[in-house]
């Protein structure tokens, strides 16, 4: 008995952790979720998300995950990480926390950043920084496509196939695994999210892959 519920504990916690319980709006995994705001604004969560609204102080605090705001609007709404506050007005923006720091993307807009030092810096739409505990980094340009999922889609350009499938992995519940030997192979191609085990199939035909699966919640490719 203790051997079967362990796994199935784990896999509860993962998809449920208690922080999660307790924010305002949160998504499980692989789910992806909008919410309509004050003045036209809206935020999205991609999967395994967590956040508190505080609509009175226009605050979202993100607790873990990724999320998408727009504010169409000329009056801010403050987005609260574990890293520092980011103020988004007739702007829009993308956030995604991670244990080291957060990616802060700006789709749109300008966007001021104000690290936990309190030092001040201004993101431009086409801009993609980290923002960690030692302040903000050095900004990128980036690809919209990276942000595919407000759209349901994962999209790859000749990426190898290692990251890919860390990205994959975040939207499928339980475990996937795949032989070391396959990290370096590339990638090309935009997958829909809602079919995760699609996906699988099609890289595995594509690329001469073997998937084994001892469940859905176990899966190994070689």
């Amino acid at each position: 008995g203790i051997a079967a519920l362990l796994p199935t504990a784990w896999l509860l916690s993962r998809q449920l952790p208690l922080q999660t319980w307790r924010a305002d709006l949160h998504t499980a995994t692989g789910e992806r979720t909008r919410m309509a705001l004050a003045d036209g604004a809206s935020v999205q969560l991609n999967t395994a998300t967590a956040v508190d609204v505080d609509p009175a102080q226009r605050r979202i605090t993100l607790v873990e995950g990724e999320l998408a705001l727009n504010v169409p609007a000329a009056t801010a709404m403050s987005v609260q990480t574990r890293y520092g506050e980011l103020t988004v007005s007739q702007a829009e923006v993308c956030v995604r926390q991670l244990d080291a720091g957060c990616l802060v993307s700006v789709l749109k807009g300008s966007v001021r950043v104000r690290d936990l030092d309190g030092r001040t810096a201004t993101l431009q739409g086409g801009q993609q920084a980290p923002l960690k505990s030692t302040g903000l980094g050095a900004w990128v340009a980036f690809d919209a496509l990276q942000l595919g999922w407000r759209d349901g889609v994962l999209t790859a350009q000749n990426q190898a196939l290692g990251d890919f499938l860390r990205e994959l992995a975040r939207y499928r519940p339980g475990v996937l695994r795949w032989d070391p030997r396959l990290e370096q192979l590339r990638v090309t191609g935009s997958f829909r999210l809602d079919d995760t085990d699609r996906i699988l199939d099609l890289l595995a035909s594509s690329l001469g892959l073997h998937v084994q699966a001892r469940t859905r919640y176990w899966v190994t490719l070689s």
